[in-house]
């Protein structure tokens, strides 16, 4: 039954929980159950869950989420292999002030047994665990991908502050365009993986694509970095002159445009619908209308604009770093292409490298160790880094050196950082001081990301492997969460996020992919209009 929940003069019904299920994996479970239709993610509540379990030979159910848990997924990392475990779920509504709560009924139980699982079978737990984000927590109008998971705070109900509440309500409702272009990949992911069905894909997709051109705004065809989901408007991100588009986080989305027109290629009106909107929004992104040589940047392109106030925050997109995507995409578009200059004099500048030998490893892409991991991620989930080259080695090649040097650097200060003599994985990513951009050096404070091992897979097998290992045998009980990994922690500092980042996890399950069969970055190719960029950055054009 459902309980009734006091807001003002309003009854509201409190839902019960639909659809709870056990899913099994190495020395755990993960539960998932469906978001409740009745709750209003623009409203004043917030709703939270707790789960409780019954392990083996036990008669009571005990309370396992320790801090009060915000998403409709829970990963419970037993262990070990011991037997069934019974659990039920319930949820509670809590008021804005904090004053008014209401209890649904309890779940109907399930149960999950853990089991060990080979080394393609975890990377598979992980990749489903990774899709869990953009599919199971999608925002459930939009089918976007939400900004990250709400901060957790509290233990108990009578310990929330209006600040938890708060953040349990508004995190739910923002959406960021990146991760949803990351989803994308994800979806892809899934689909081929049998995490969900064919049509399960395709009704997901003509979700996010009928929103994205009925209902977001778009500033000369590109989008914000963050919108409503219910609404579509948008929210500005980094300051109040960035409240409109911006063309690296459009970049990112519109790669999942693509993916998805090229791996929906069936002859049914839906899949023909997919192809349509997806062409249509990417045909639609004005990529020359963000080169600003008018404004002495040497044909460099701008990072935002703004109905408002212009060209105001006045950031040039230069390399090398996590957004060479945007030029591919500027190169290679069919409506509104940048010229060859703004490659060749904009992005490809006299920073963009230098040579060196960094752990007796020689180096010429970027400088010093590298800079963080996520540079040699965003761009590159379905654009294949061995097609193109700089200093006659290949992207690929110079990110495998990119890693390396971050497990070498990893090794090199042990004596600093505890963990760093057998874990590695540096990149943005939440952090005991809030969010930092870690990388070799001086912005190295200690913090692990996992996503930043797991996802350069394709680059360096075994290392990211052996990475991936360590952290879920040794550490996964402490640092496993509802979509797998949490998105950062710090041994030194007795440190684990208890929020996670939708760029942090969308880049997992597609580079494992990539690392596995080469799914992605094979589907994105097929894209007829990458070759005259192509030929443009190799220096044929």
């Amino acid at each position: 039954m459902s309980g009734i929940f006091c807001y003002g003069t309003e009854l509201r019904q409190v839902p019960e929980l639909h659809n709870l299920r056990a899913v099994s994996g190495d020395s755990r479970v993960d539960l998932i159950w469906d978001q409740p239709s009745a709750y209003n993610v623009a409203g004043d509540e917030a709703l939270f869950f707790e789960i409780v379990r019954r392990g083996p030979g036990a008669k009571e159910f005990k309370r396992i989420n320790k801090l009060l848990w915000t998403t409709n997924v829970y990963g419970d990392f037993i262990g070990e292999i011991s037997g069934d475990y019974t659990y039920r779920v319930r949820g509670i509504f809590v008021s804005e002030d904090g004053e008014t709560k209401s209890y649904s009924a309890w779940s109907p139980e399930v149960v999950g047994s853990p089991h060990k699982s080979t080394t393609e079978g975890l990377l598979t737990e992980i990749q489903e665990a990774s899709f869990r984000y953009f599919y199971d927590y999608r925002h459930p109008i939009s089918g976007l991908a939400r900004e990250k998971t709400p901060y957790r705070r509290a233990e108990k109900i009578d310990e929330l502050t209006v600040l938890d509440i708060k953040d349990a309500r508004g995190w739910h409702n923002l959406c960021t365009t990146g991760a949803s272009g990351m989803g994308m990949f994800n979806l892809v992911v899934g689909v081929e993986r049998g995490f969900i069905s064919r049509e399960e894909g395709v009704a997901w997709a003509l979700q996010m694509l009928r929103f994205l051109d009925t209902k977001a705004e778009r500033f000369h065809g590109a989008f914000s970095h963050w919108l409503m989901g219910s609404t579509g408007k948008t929210r500005p991100f980094a300051g109040k002159e960035d409240n409109a588009a911006d063309i690296v986080e459009t970049a990112f989305l519109a790669s999942g445009f693509i993916v998805l027109r090229e791996y929906f290629s069936g002859s049914n009106p839906e899949e023909r619908e997919i192809r349509k909107l997806s062409d249509s929004l990417w045909r639609g992104i004005e990529w020359d209308w963000f080169v600003a040589a008018k404004d002495n940047h040497g044909g460099a392109m701008l990072w935002h604009w703004s109905p408002d106030y212009g060209w105001d925050k006045n950031h040039p997109i230069r390399g090398f770093n996590e957004a060479q995507i945007v030029y591919i995409l500027g190169l290679a578009s069919p409506t509104y292409p940048i010229k060859a200059a703004s490659y060749h004099e904009g992005w490809v500048y006299e920073r963009y490298g230098s040579k060196r030998t960094e752990f007796g490893i020689p180096m010429s892409l970027g400088h010093g160790f590298g800079g963080p991991l996520f540079f040699t991620h965003y761009s590159y989930l379905g654009f294949d880094p061995r097609v193109i080259s700089y200093k006659n080695e290949t992207y690929f090649e110079h990110f495998r050196k990119v890693c390396k040097v971050q497990v070498k650097y990893a090794q090199s200060k042990a004596d600093i950082f505890k963990g760093y003599d057998e874990l590695w994985g540096l990149t943005a990513s939440a952090d005991p001081g809030g969010y930092m951009a870690h990388a070799p050096g001086s912005h190295d404070n200690g913090t692990i990301t996992p996503t930043a091992a797991i996802s350069s897979m394709p680059y360096v097998q075994s290392e990211s492997l052996d990475c991936l290992k360590i952290m879920y045998t040794k550490y996964g009980k402490n640092i496993w969460r509802d979509f797998g990994f949490t998105d950062a922690f710090n041994l030194s500092e007795d440190w684990v996020s208890e929020t996670l980042i939708g760029i942090d996890v969308g880049t997992i399950a597609p580079m494992i992919e990539n690392h596995r069969t080469g799914l992605c970055w094979k589907v994105f190719m097929r894209a007829p209009e990458l070759k005259t960029a192509i030929a443009i950055m190799n220096g044929e054009l």
